[in-house]
């Protein structure tokens, strides 16, 4: 859809007249005109509006006027030899109101052009002092007060840069997205250059490809927006238009994504430790043995690909269950429960009360807490419960013998 403005400023300057950059138009005559200068800016490069009549006719309702000239500079394109120029509009024949502009002609503007209006009119010619009708030397054309073009005319046809949507955050549950602020591109090129400049953004949710649009909501600025409560076969997408000032909007950017899955539970073989003992080959009723897990549980990291996610998954120990063979059983939470290795005293002791030469079976497990996380863009999201799981350590079959006396001296 075009859309247009016409802006009427008020008159104020020197009696200096015409354009520096463009020249200036070949006659004039301020006697009898007050119009003013206006302002066009508007998406459509026919320009579709008729700012010859908008300036003229708001002071002379019938102004009964003869010849209607203009004279163009600027970047628009037409026909085959169109050029800036002094160019006869039409013939107006009073009372009928005739108008003008680029859709007429089928020029098309490109970022701006200046538009002068004169009118040759045999009534006032006299009062100028200047020609006759159809002399030109010079005519009696009458342009603005100062001799400003009548008209500025500014097209932009071009559309802002795509915003590139991205997710910014992924959760078991919920996915965030968001988008970096771009520029408007304008129209025409060098001095013509014009660029109306940015507006707003229109954006909105879909979930699993629906029409629904969710969270509709126009900003002046990018804005983060979630959909929370997904399950990982639910698929968001975010939709993102970009708009100028006049109006001209990028086609729907969209980037989708899932929630994140919980990824599957490794195999934790690594994890095994094996159970020591101190003293370490036989152990001896009545006295204290020393336990622990060689080597100590520690957190451990898995990496794994799943569906192109990269997920690292994290075991840390949280306590240890010791079984001493003897149906003396023990339980410690943190790292005293893994013992410490000698000869540091360990926390995991017990005194056996009757010989074993077989050996009692001792065992051990260590209990694990289980999370996950992921990178998405170049960001780590997370960490998520995964739940726990049981390691069992490598028993350790223990012989405890019966103390001997032993004589070391006869005085």
């Amino acid at each position: 859809m075009w859309r247009a403005a016409l802006v009427a400023i008020g008159i104020a300057g020197s009696s200096a007249w015409g354009s520096p950059i463009y020249g200036d138009p070949p006659g004039w005559c301020t006697n009898h005109s007050d119009m003013w200068t206006a302002r066009v800016v508007t998406n459509d490069p026919l320009v579709g509006t008729n700012p010859e009549r908008d300036t003229f006719y708001g002071f002379h309702r019938n102004p009964g006027y003869d010849d209607w000239y203009g004279y163009f500079y600027g970047d628009f394109r037409g026909r085959a030899g169109d050029a800036s120029g002094w160019v006869n509009l039409l013939h107006e024949d009073y009372p009928t109101h005739y108008h003008w502009n680029f859709a007429d002609a089928g020029w098309a503007v490109h970022g701006h052009v200046k538009q002068y209006i004169a009118y040759y009119n045999w009534t006032f010619g006299g009062e100028c002092g200047l020609g006759r009708f159809r002399g030109m030397s010079p005519p009696p054309y009458m342009a603005d007060q100062y001799g400003y073009p009548v008209v500025d005319i500014y097209v932009d046809a071009v559309p802002p840069q795509p915003p590139r949507p991205h997710v910014s955050r992924v959760t078991a549950d919920s996915v965030t997205f968001t988008w970096d602020p771009v520029v408007d591109v304008g129209d025409g090129a060098g001095i013509d250059y014009f660029v109306a400049g940015m507006d707003h953004y229109s954006s909105w949710l879909t979930i699993n490809g629906g029409s629904s649009r969710l969270q509709l909501l126009s900003t002046a600025e990018p804005r983060t927006i979630t959909q929370t409560g997904m399950s990982p076969v639910d698929t968001a997408c975010v939709h993102v238009q970009a708009f100028d000032r006049v109006q001209n909007a990028t086609a729907e950017q969209v980037a989708c994504s899932r929630a994140l899955a919980t990824p599957p539970m490794p195999r934790w073989s690594d994890l095994a430790p094996r159970v020591a003992a101190n003293p370490g080959m036989v152990g001896l009723v009545g006295l204290d043995s020393w336990f622990w897990l060689d080597p100590a549980p520690r957190p451990l990291t898995i990496h794994e690909l799943d569906r192109g996610t990269d997920y690292a998954i994290t075991a840390s120990p949280l306590s240890a269950a010791w079984d001493f063979g003897d149906g003396a059983a023990m339980s410690l939470e943190g790292p005293d429960g893994y013992g410490r290795s000698y000869p540091l005293r360990s926390p995991v002791t017990h005194v056996y009360e009757a010989h074993n030469q077989a050996g009692y079976l001792v065992l051990a497990s260590v209990r694990y807490e289980v999370t996950w996380s992921a990178e998405i863009g170049g960001q780590r999201v997370g960490p998520y419960p995964m739940g726990t799981f049981t390691q069992t350590a490598i028993p350790l079959r223990y012989a405890v013998e019966q103390a001997q006396p032993e004589l070391l001296h006869i005085s």
